[in-house]
């Protein structure tokens, strides 16, 4: 025990070594010496990880999973391509946040250790986990209830209907762009304009097929060139506000698709609900395989399964989302928000604030994705959705080792310890986390699946790897959006640094 103590020690003391890197004098030479302070840490980290099986002290292996973060916060200092002064000022932030946060947790668990020695870590989990499942059960239970409320809606008369605009951004698109302007043509929406927006496409096919729809009315904008303030999408989206004529305008994507009476659904859902911002869940194909089903669900978890309308962040896709074009020009347009991965949670956020905002879902509007693109996707939007901060990453990856994926090892525990209190909790935990994710999957595919109810656990194994592979790409890697990079530019927000991107697209 007093080895560990003293490698618990050592740990501090170097990580309050490594924070002293970003000092002006020392950031110069930071290579050599976090080289040096890497290779001790890994050596600590791996005699504590040992150290903590040894004298049975398993929670110790937390500060081990935190200590992992903090060493990619030192590799990130080296091999970062971000401006240094931008990467001196996140090393030291995230730096600071985690030592303080493993400070916080090695203290706890040693003076458990030491002064409530009967206290049951297992029970502690379990409520966790119980608590944990209970409030995204009733998270996704509220949204289920008034996504699924607000699709039984009536459409209003035409003369009511107000001017509305259809605008999309479109970049090297293939059969996708086709289908979508098919099916808007074919609604039945009296004042309509379509506006579709070339965006630099290094291909002749995308242009064509706009232009193959001007005696349908679709007019073709080409596509100005944007410069480092933008993300290229946000410069479209400008655009094409700027072009548009419409009362209402209504943004979506090339892989959306529209029922007949839609868009006149969707525009007597606003106006009737005196509302600013609608924002629509939308039916995806079912997948082929069965293997397939959890990524798209898994996108639309992280929206309507955590209590975002508490936090004022309330749920939002960009798959289509429709709002008034008076509203978003008082609140200044896209340009406050150019560089924002997920501007139109900025919009929906404003909007609730004066109950201006409803999401919901609505079978009438449906996507057809490729499981690849979903999974790029989810890579480019989890990580701002996290802040780009390392320690909301560690505590996200934690709480769902710890809370979720625990579960199952806690439900053998406490049978093999015929602790029948925490087997009770663990058993609706595990119940309540099968009926969370078997709601979503309904709402995704309109489907249900027994397996789903089962085999929840893949959920979490696949957002612990998207999560950190999206931290990963962002810092290290390469991250596209239509071919273009947007790493760097997401990253050096500066000032919006904590403002977060909450909308999966």
């Amino acid at each position: 025990m007093h080895l560990t103590l003293l490698s618990l020690l050592i740990l501090q003391l170097l990580w309050l070594g490594s924070i002293g890197l970003s000092q002006h004098t020392i950031w110069g030479r930071r290579k050599f010496i976090i080289g040096l302070i890497f290779v001790l840490l890994v050596g600590n980290v791996l005699w504590l990880g040992i150290a903590s099986i040894m004298i049975h002290l398993l929670p110790l292996e937390a500060i081990v999973f935190i200590a992992l973060f903090q060493l990619f916060n030192l590799y990130r200092a080296m091999k970062s391509k971000l401006k240094s002064e931008h990467l001196r000022h996140i090393t030291l932030n995230s730096g600071f946040r985690l030592w303080l946060i493993e400070l916080i947790v090695s203290t706890l668990i040693l003076g458990i250790y030491y002064y409530a020695p009967s206290f049951s870590i297992s029970l502690a989990l379990s409520m966790l986990t119980y608590a944990l499942s209970l409030l995204m059960l009733a998270s996704t239970w509220r949204n289920y209830s008034f996504a699924s409320a607000l699709s039984s809606n009536k459409n209003l008369p035409s003369q009511e209907l107000p001017t509305l605009s259809v605008v999309i951004p479109a970049r090297n698109e293939s059969e996708s762009l086709n289908e979508c302007l098919r099916s808007l043509i074919a609604n039945d929406y009296p004042k309509l304009e379509i506006l579709v927006l070339d965006d630099a496409s290094t291909d002749k096919r995308t242009p064509e097929i706009i232009r193959s729809f001007a005696h349908d009315g679709v007019i073709f904008i080409a596509g100005k060139p944007f410069n480092d303030n933008w993300l290229a999408k946000n410069w479209a989206y400008e655009q094409l506000l700027e072009a548009a004529n419409g009362e209402l305008v209504l943004f979506c994507g090339a892989d959306t698709r529209f029922e007949p009476e839609a868009l006149k659904f969707l525009v007597s859902s606003l106006v009737s609900r005196n509302k600013q911002i609608l924002s629509v869940m939308p039916l995806n194909e079912l997948p082929d395989r069965l293997s397939r089903w959890y990524l798209q669900p898994l996108r639309y978890a992280w929206e309507i399964s955590l209590p975002r309308r508490l936090l004022h962040r309330p749920p939002v896709l960009a798959t289509c989302w429709l709002a008034r074009r008076e509203f978003l020009n008082n609140n200044g347009s896209f340009k406050g928000v150019s560089r924002r991965v997920s501007p139109e949670s900025y919009f929906a956020k404003l909007a609730l604030s004066s109950d201006g905002y409803s999401f919901f879902q609505y079978s009438g509007v449906y996507s057809q994705k490729a499981q690849s693109e979903q999974f790029e996707t989810a890579i480019r939007l989890r990580y701002p959705q996290l802040r780009r901060q390392l320690e909301s990453v560690m505590f996200s990856s934690l709480v769902e080792l710890l809370g979720a994926l625990s579960v199952v090892v806690l439900i053998c525990v406490s049978i093999v310890k015929r602790n029948w209190v925490e087997l009770m909790l663990n058993l609706f935990a595990y119940l309540f986390f099968s009926l969370t994710f078997g709601l979503i999957t309904r709402l995704t595919y309109h489907k249900h699946h027994f397996i789903n109810y089962l085999v929840w656990p893949l959920f979490f194994g696949l957002d612990l790897f998207i999560m950190n592979r999206s931290m990963w790409r962002y810092e290290l890697g390469n991250v596209l959006w239509k071919g273009r990079s947007i790493g760097p530019s997401v990253l050096s927000q500066g000032a919006l640094t904590n403002s977060s991107d909450a909308a999966p697209h």
